[in-house]
């Protein structure tokens, strides 16, 4: 076709303004372009999965109470030391060399006025706060038959019943009085306790156990015998302060 004189052809636009129908605009896509290496969006937490700086402190924290805790339940409900010692010494009564029978037993608050000399005088200045006193009989293998007295003293502290235990070892401080020395009434075949005969003392955490004993037969008789006999009467002292009068 000729060209009209003087002007140029009307222009065409590129797309046509209306898609045909069924047809999709082909017009670039929404949204900004997306690269094929791009990393995936992170979460409002800033990492992928993990646990942060913050998360990692409090689970340290929480271990740490968790800790403290634990250590101050053991302390409320561990057993007390003293209480191990009672505890043991209960145990030890039933697996002894001798069998014991006990006769008589006696307890109080005080240990001074039963007491002579210069243990007298340690107990006024370190009063004890139980005191039992008590006789047992018992056989040897060979049929003798032996008394033994055990005396308990319960002092304030371990420190006072040492004190009190390594007194009772030296000669001439004075003793407790065992229940026969006392007067009390007694069978006319009980020996008489004096003298010292098979003596034996222990410390026991707070509580002194001090025992003596005689033959039946032949009181005025000491051997190593004896000694074994009051030795292994020892082992009574905790059951003997704790047991109801």
């Amino acid at each position: 076709m000729a060209n009209v004189a003087g002007g140029s052809p009307p222009a065409m636009p590129p797309y046509p303004s209306n898609p045909p129908a069924g047809q999709a605009p082909s017009g670039p896509p929404s949204g900004p372009p997306r690269g094929p290496s791009e990393p995936p969006r992170e979460g409002r937490s800033g990492s992928r999965g993990g646990i942060t700086p913050t998360g990692w402190l409090l689970r340290g924290l929480g271990l740490c109470a968790v800790s403290v805790v634990s250590g101050l339940l053991w302390l409320v409900i561990k057993p007390d030391a003293s209480s191990n010692g009672v505890s043991e010494n209960r145990d030890q009564a039933s697996k002894g060399v001798y069998a014991f029978e006990q006769y008589s037993r006696e307890e109080g608050p005080h240990c001074q006025e039963f007491s002579t000399d210069e243990i007298a005088e340690y107990f006024s200045e370190h009063p004890c706060g139980h005191l039992t006193r008590a006789l047992y009989t018992t056989a040897l293998p060979n049929g003798e038959r032996v008394l033994t007295s055990v005396v308990t003293a319960l002092m304030p502290n371990e420190a006072s019943a040492a004190q009190l235990e390594k007194l009772t070892t030296r000669n001439g401080t004075g003793n407790i009085e065992d229940l026969v020395s006392a007067g009390r009434p007694m069978p006319d075949d009980f020996p008489e306790l004096d003298g010292d005969r098979g003596y034996a003392s222990q410390q026991q955490g707070r509580l002194v156990v001090i025992g003596e004993s005689a033959y039946f037969a032949n009181p005025d008789h000491d051997d190593a015998r004896l000694k074994k006999v009051t030795t292994d009467a020892l082992r009574l002292g905790w059951p003997q302060d704790k047991a109801p009068e």
